[in-house]
């Protein structure tokens, strides 16, 4: 009932409407359910629903019947805040013509749920006229009636189903949408590469991922591919299946020499500075985080600009990192960045841990309470209190030190004074 009010929303009441809808309702002897009555009563409002070829002409919301021609996969992009958006487009037709639908978030995430063939009563606003006029939808449902047509699908859906051997380089957290009926579903975001370029890949069925690892080379078979702003990005159903491959897979990677701006580029190196997180609220009130470090490979350093989940990464100078389908944008300053968000990876290679036993000062830095030994700094995992001198004995991995043993340290005057005129000399 909620859907057909928004037709006349600015003529009545929402009391109002829904009595008129349970008097049409009784009128009929029961014979009619809720949303055939609501139809009425928008009919007798005035608003009644119109065919595609009258949305040209159409005020700022509108309600028609049509049948689904094809679907495209969803596709995320980035919105000015940094914060992820999601979009689809839905080709649908009645006797009179066709429309492009388009859904956003939610909505968009929903669309695994549409299939060719549904017939749909939308509920949208039109954004003008021409060959295919664009409807925003606001509302969608499915329909009992019939539409005859020509079924011959648009440009734009995604391609056959193909089978693909890769790398999977990263999984991101399932993420939840509604489906049509109301119900929860899950989806999940992966990157994977060959030797033809870096991927996205979006799973419909995310348990199809259960039990892979990041890292290891796999085939999908099932794979559906289409063409993006960005590239080639492939998605994947209930169909489609993963298993082991028998062979390694060797990924392109770039240079930071080689970047330039508008490109999308895969580097390795090593964290030569990095900015704590920033958190921040994105105008859908959101939160999120962005993160500013700078990378080192041995044809130059840039700037990397970290968004969304990769932002909360640990991680310290000196960190081998690999990035994949990072964007570079010119930078506030004029500089060229590279951008991880929707579509990126970030790849932490990891280090084997060390046992160590060193003494030094607890202090405060900005990757947080450290242990300064003079000749490193380490980050402790379990803070202390700052300006102790400490003997520790425990296990290093990527600079992080985890505790076995603490000794607190009476502070050595010839040692302080060797260490402050280190200090003064600098490096």
């Amino acid at each position: 009932m909620k859907f057909h009010y928004l037709l006349v929303d600015d003529l009545v009441s929402k009391e109002e409407f829904e009595r008129r809808v349970e008097e049409k309702v009784a009128e009929s002897g029961d014979l009619l359910d809720d949303r055939t009555a609501a139809m009425l009563v928008v009919r007798d409002l005035g608003r009644a629903h119109i065919r595609i070829r009258d949305l040209a002409a159409a005020p700022s919301l509108a309600c028609f019947f049509a049948k689904v021609l094809s679907v495209e996969e969803p596709r995320e992009f980035e919105r000015p805040d940094g914060s992820p958006g999601i979009v689809a487009n839905v080709i649908v037709g009645d006797e009179t013509g066709r429309a492009r639908l388009t859904l956003w978030d939610e909505k968009a995430a929903a669309v695994a749920e549409i299939e060719a063939g549904d017939v749909l009563e939308i509920l949208g606003r039109p954004k003008g006229g021409g060959k295919i006029p664009d409807v925003t939808a606001v509302a969608v449902q499915e329909a009992a009636c019939e539409i005859t047509c020509e079924e011959t699908a648009a440009t734009g859906g995604p391609g056959p189903a193909r089978d693909i051997e890769v790398r999977l380089i990263a999984i991101e957290n399932p993420r939840t949408f509604t489906r049509r009926d109301g119900t929860p579903g899950e989806m999940v975001e992966a990157v994977i590469g060959n030797e033809d370029g870096i991927f996205r890949l979006v799973a419909w069925a995310p348990d199809l991922l259960l039990g892979v690892e990041p890292g290891g080379n796999v085939v999908i078979r099932g794979a559906a591919a289409r063409e993006s702003d960005r590239g080639i990005e492939y998605s994947i159903g209930e169909s489609a299946s993963i298993s082991p491959l028998d062979r390694n897979i060797d990924l392109p990677m770039d240079t930071v020499a080689g970047i330039e701006e508008g490109g999308t580029y895969s580097l390795a190196g090593a964290v030569v500075s990095v900015q704590p997180p920033h958190s921040f609220v994105t105008k859908s009130g959101r939160q999120s985080s962005v993160r500013n470090l700078v990378v080192a490979d041995p044809t130059g350093e840039v700037p990397v600009v970290v968004w969304g989940e990769k932002a909360d990464e640990r991680l310290v100078p000196g960190d081998r990192i690999e990035v994949y389908n990072a964007t570079a944008r010119r930078g506030r300053y004029g500089g060229i960045e590279v951008h991880l968000s929707w579509g990126s990876a970030l790849v932490i290679l990891g280090e084997e841990e060390e046992e160590i036993e060193v003494t030094g000062t607890v202090v405060a830095t900005r990757q947080g309470i450290s242990l300064e030994t003079g000749d490193a700094c380490y980050l402790l995992h379990e803070p202390l209190p700052v300006g102790y001198i400490v003997r520790v004995r425990g296990m290093v991995h990527r600079g992080v030190i985890h505790l076995d043993h603490l000794e607190p340290m009476i502070p050595n005057r010839d040692e302080l004074q060797r260490r402050l005129d280190q200090f003064l000399e600098g490096p």
